[in-house]
């Protein structure tokens, strides 16, 4: 069975023309583009299809773009899919987006509001002494550790984004983030410098973050139709925080989409969906795991791919075989934490005996199981790991 999450693009994925084909093809489309364009005074529609590139990536229009067209996408899956999401996940941005489409903000009241946060964003750093880089070929802990012994309260710098694995973006302080550069080349790191008019998701912002959050406590929010993972926590929106707080402590905070996908694993999701324009998320999707299988719907033409469920379920099935083929080598080979000998021996030897003919079958037959008979022999590789009393902190993720 496929349990579906759907994921919400941030700034850095507009391109000019983004919307047209929805658009052309469905009334929502028109209707979305009119509403946004009356909220907040401006061509939406005309910028998307027919403005700069420059105009496009100006923070203020970026934000309102994005959200808008993600919107669209998302009605048009509702409306041509229908297949409800367990969870929802947006990047940054996206996270408005993911809001919108799980019924805690309105539509016109959540363009206002990324109106405003652009234009906030925009003017918190006047004097260009912010700005954010993309990373490659480091791990995290020594990023952090180069931050941290770097950074002064006049000239922060921090990691912003966790995207993949070794694939960070960095913010801060101009001299702060070249000395950054200079010290992990050494390292073999790659480096590019973003787009960006401020120095987002860092201490730089805080100010930024104050005002920011006077618009949002105008704002009204209801119940969410379903669980949104929040940038800052990487774990589903709690009823104890109110929506305010997530969404100021991402200004200043970094998104963690890394550990938000890996949630998304441990939580049984298989596929993902991105809806808005270009493929960012898919792209990182395929570089965090090759348990969860991405599409994108940013025009009407993926929908060919999204309504075929006889290729989709057997790219599920694939996955899962891959799986049980990890899973079994672990389970057979994974060291014994449990102390409790005798009860061991009780309940794994028979699950033992099960799992090698199981294993000389699938060597022997290719893989040629049911459905049903897949989902029993990972069941019964969790029920050997179980027994196994593997220690907290020890995932099977990497493995699997």
């Amino acid at each position: 069975m496929s349990h579906i999450a759907l994921l919400f693009p941030g700034q850095g994925s507009q391109v000019v023309g983004m919307g047209k084909e929805f658009w052309n093809e469905f009334d929502v489309a028109k209707q979305l583009f009119e509403e946004a364009s009356e909220a907040i005074s401006c061509n939406l529609k005309k910028l998307c299809f027919e403005g700069s590139m420059n105009d496009l990536t100006l923070t203020m229009n970026a934000q309102p773009a994005l959200l808008t067209v993600s919107v669209i996408a998302f009605q048009v899956y509702m409306q041509e899919i229908g297949v409800k999401p367990i969870y929802m996940a947006g990047h940054s941005l996206g996270e408005y987006s993911a809001l919108v489409c799980a019924g805690v903000l309105p539509f016109r009241d959540a363009i206002k509001l990324v109106r405003q946060r652009g234009i906030i964003m925009n003017n918190a750093d006047p004097h260009q002494q912010g700005t954010m880089v993309a990373m490659s070929h480091i791990k995290l802990e020594a990023l952090q550790k180069i931050c941290e012994e770097i950074s002064t309260k006049e000239r922060p710098a921090c990691v912003a984004c966790m995207n993949a694995d070794q694939q960070f973006v960095i913010s801060g302080h101009r001299q702060t983030i070249q000395e950054m550069i200079n010290r992990t080349e050494s390292l073999g790191t790659k480096h590019s410098y973003l787009n960006v008019s401020g120095p987002y998701h860092s201490p730089m912002m805080n100010m930024a973050g104050k005002r920011f959050k006077v618009e949002l406590d105008q704002t009204k929010y209801s119940q969410a139709k379903y669980p949104v993972i929040s940038n800052v926590t990487a774990t589903p929106y709690h009823p104890d925080h109110s929506v305010v707080d997530y969404l100021n402590m991402q200004m200043t905070m970094p998104v963690r989409w890394l550990e938000s996908m890996h949630y998304l694993i441990e939580q049984g999701v298989t596929e993902v969906i991105e809806l808005g324009s270009k493929n960012v998320l898919v792209s990182l999707m395929n570089k965090i795991t090759k348990r969860i299988v991405p599409y994108s719907l940013n025009q009407p033409s993926d929908l060919l791919i999204l309504t075929n469920t006889h290729e989709r379920k057997n790219k599920l099935l694939t996955i899962r075989k891959n799986m049980l083929s990890n899973l079994m080598v672990t389970a057979l080979i994974s060291r014994n934490y449990n102390q409790d000998s005798i009860s061991y021996a009780k309940r794994v030897e028979p699950l033992f005996l099960k799992l090698q003919r199981l294993k000389e079958q699938v060597d022997n037959n290719g893989y040629e199981l049911s459905e049903e008979d897949l989902n029993h022999s990972i069941q019964l590789c969790h029920s050997i790991l179980s027994a196994k009393q593997i220690p907290n902190g020890t995932t099977l993720i990497d493995v699997i």
